[in-house]
């Protein structure tokens, strides 16, 4: 037996020992919930694993919520667990929201009645979704209490509302650029994409003479030239997360819209970009800009160069890399944009131009686009070209619904679920350089 199959039936295992602490109708008897929630939780570690070890043996184990259901139908001899899935297109006219709002499935949902009234049953079947932990950092899945609690009421009082303002104000966020910087594809099978990344350029390229009839062996002979390829796998990995909602207000079309868009998106999209550029390619993480190998460094704290300089230099490292690219965009965290848009001259005249009327933020450094972003830390700058590596979406950004976590059915409540799923290839690592910038005065 495999090692992916061997965890997938520790896996099953565990789902049937939460199982056998439901009653016959369904619930989990309080004296056994502190069990069925640590029991829950090894279930889904274990199947974590699982997926892990099938992706080191290359088998296809299909997405969370289709082994969810086999494993809910294996540990209960019925139909597995059911979501309400709607994918979303960012290309699609109207936001993320209003897609969900217009989808047939959130359709479904509000003609069935059963947003509306508190005893009709959420038509998409028994979920549950358990606390984890994101390595070592944020909880991913917070306690009921602590996802809804208020200064006044605890976690109760968040229910009784007598009225409330639809919509949720769209306040400025973090800007959202970094995925716009690569170019971007569809990925339509499997989990893995296996590629080429150049690794080596060797051009022979020369003026040749004329065949000479008499030495034919020497003269007119073509110089060979050569690019070396090395085969690299990137595999698609999730980002997600979930929140929680009230009946009531995912009835109402605009609260759920705004929550979609202004905070769903954003959570999902702040991951995204910190993948891009850091991850260090352990699973589930994808392998960022800064961490592939063949990724060229300029380090100006070692040079003569100032900071200005040293991005000059850098789109020259492009143009004169490997892949022989041309830069176009420069990232950099807010603190060192801000110096600077501060340097000035010996005139004590700002170098960027007049900061009242004719100075425009984001201004571009040696006319590579400046895109400002908290995901680099302040100190360090990337200059590269947008030809130089391609986000491939397995899933577009998709959300789904389920009415069970915890007590959340009797409470009303609903968890809405957020993921997407990403590859990214990086075929060109040297049109890539990432700057330590010098201490600034």
């Amino acid at each position: 037996m495999s090692k992916a199959t061997e965890l997938r039936e520790q896996a099953l295992q565990k789902f049937k020992d939460a199982r056998a602490l439901v009653d016959s109708n369904g619930n989990v008897p309080a004296e056994k919930l502190e069990a069925f929630n640590a029991t829950m939780s090894d279930a889904m570690d274990t199947d974590k694993a699982y997926e892990q070890a099938a992706a080191a043996e290359n088998l296809s184990v299909g997405r969370l919520d289709e082994r969810l259901g086999a494993y809910t139908a294996e540990a209960t001899g019925g139909p597995g667990m059911r979501f309400n899935r709607t994918p979303l297109d960012p290309a699609k006219s109207g936001s993320l929201g209003q897609q969900f709002v217009q989808s047939a499935e959130y359709a479904r949902l509000r003609e069935g009645n059963a947003l509306e009234s508190d005893s009709s049953p959420f038509n998409t079947g028994r979920v549950v979704l358990t606390p984890r932990v994101h390595q070592g950092r944020v909880p991913m899945g917070a306690a009921a209490g602590d996802t809804i609690q208020t200064e006044s009421g605890g976690p109760g009082n968040a229910l009784v509302l007598p009225q409330y303002l639809p919509g949720i104000l769209g306040l400025p966020q973090r800007p959202l650029e970094i995925r716009d910087l690569f170019s971007s594809g569809q990925m339509t099978t499997g989990d893995t994409l296996s590629y080429a990344a150049q690794s080596g350029f060797d051009s022979g390229a020369a003026s040749v003479a004329q065949s000479d009839a008499v030495d034919h062996a020497t003269i007119g002979v073509k110089p060979q030239s050569s690019i070396a390829w090395e085969r690299r796998t990137a595999a698609a990995e999730w980002i997600a997360t979930y929140m929680v909602a009230t009946r009531q207000a995912l009835a109402d079309a605009g609260v759920i819209a705004s929550l979609i868009d202004n905070q769903g998106r954003l959570m999902l999209r702040l991951e995204e970009e910190d993948q891009l550029l850091a991850g260090n390619g352990t699973p589930p993480n994808l392998e960022g800009v800064q961490n592939v190998t063949g990724l060229q460094t300029l380090d100006l704290d070692t040079t003569n160069l100032d900071n200005l300089d040293g991005i000059r230099t850098a789109r020259r490292m492009v143009k004169t890399g490997l892949s022989r690219m041309t830069a176009d965009w420069i990232a950099i965290n807010p603190e060192d944009s801000e110096e600077f848009d501060l340097l000035k001259d010996q005139n004590d005249l700002y170098r960027g131009g007049n900061p009242i009327g004719n100075f425009g933020f984001n201004q571009s450094i040696w006319s590579l686009q400046r895109v400002e972003t908290e995901a680099l830390t302040a100190g360090t700058a990337l200059v590269g070209s947008r030809a130089g590596a391609t986000v491939f979406e397995r899933q577009p950004i998709t959300v789904l619904t389920a009415d069970q976590h915890s007590d959340f059915f009797i409470r009303n409540l609903i968890v809405v679920l957020f993921e997407e799923r990403l590859a990214f290839p990086i075929f060109y690592p040297t049109a890539f350089v990432e700057i330590t910038l010098d201490q600034w005065a």
